[in-house]
């Protein structure tokens, strides 16, 4: 069971970085020689929209995989919430993991339902969805990057 969730995990993992990494690096670039701003902001809406109900798929299966992956790691929700626990390595970089998940998700929620839909409306609006877009993407990053220390025992 541990190995399915872990690969369900990781593969959560990729397909959400990876589709936040193909929307800044490919199609951004590419709507910027689109010089219709009506039709930039159309084929935008469209990809972001069609990758917004995957993008929470995958957050979804983040949010299970990742408590049940520690519990049949042997670490139940007690251990997990034991001060002892968070002042070890390990439980220093876990809890900074998960208080960067708590970040994303509350920001991802702000981007894709308030100022992403608005984004059309206002290029305050836009930058601001730009802005949360593109930091996500960098906390994303560091999600990854304390997995790996969680991995080989915390820093």
């Amino acid at each position: 069971m541990l190995k399915v969730s872990l690969f369900l995990h990781i593969v959560a993992a990729i397909f959400w970085i990876g589709g936040m990494l193909f929307l800044t690096l490919v199609v951004a670039p590419f709507l910027s020689t689109i010089e219709d701003s009506a039709q930039r902001s159309s084929i935008y809406q469209v990809v972001g929209t069609r990758y917004r109900f995957w993008g929470w798929v995958a957050i979804v299966i983040l949010l299970i995989t990742g408590p049940l992956n520690l519990y049949l790691m042997g670490m139940p929700p007690h251990r997990v919430m034991d001060p002892s626990f968070l002042a070890t390595n390990y439980g220093k970089t876990l809890l900074a993991k998960v208080g960067l998940v708590v970040v994303i998700v509350l920001t991802s929620i702000l981007h894709d339902f308030w100022l992403g839909p608005r984004a059309r409306e206002s290029r305050t609006y836009t930058f601001y969805a730009r802005l949360i877009g593109r930091s996500n993407l960098v906390l994303a990053l560091f999600i990854v990057i304390l997995a790996v220390f969680l991995r080989t025992g915390g820093f």
